[in-house]
Formats: C-alpha cells, sequence, structure tokens
C-alpha cells in the first residue's frame, strides 16, 4: 500500500521555463490523500516549490 496526495491535473506547460504548474486537491480545507495499492502506482514526478522571490535562509537540507 502507498499514502498519495492529490494534486491538480497537468495543463499548459508556463512559457518561460516549459515545467506545469500544479496545486494540492483540497476537501472541506483539507488535503485530499488516499491509500493506494502499490501496482496502481503508474508513474512518479518531482515537485518544485514555488518559492517566491526568496528562499527563506533558515531553510537548510536538514530542516526541510
Amino acid at each position: 500500500l502507498a499514502y498519495v496526495e492529490w494534486f491538480t491535473p497537468f495543463q499548459q506547460p508556463e512559457s518561460h521555463h516549459g515545467l506545469y504548474k500544479i496545486s494540492r486537491l483540497m476537501r472541506h480545507g483539507e488535503r485530499l490523500a488516499s491509500i493506494i495499492d502499490v501496482s496502481d502506482i503508474r508513474r512518479s514526478v518531482h515537485l518544485f516549490p514555488n518559492f517566491g522571490a526568496v528562499v527563506p535562509r533558515e531553510w537548510t537540507s536538514s530542516t526541510i
């Protein structure tokens, strides 16, 4: 079994970098998640956070 948090479907990639913008799916103010069978996983993805203009300096590989 695997715990999966759901995100919005891909739309068009952003024109300036070619990456897709997604967001978490929410229901009643909470993240939409499921427990699914591992055999139902078709592929994995790497997600990059939207930092804004500056990444907080207190973020390190050991704190995030």
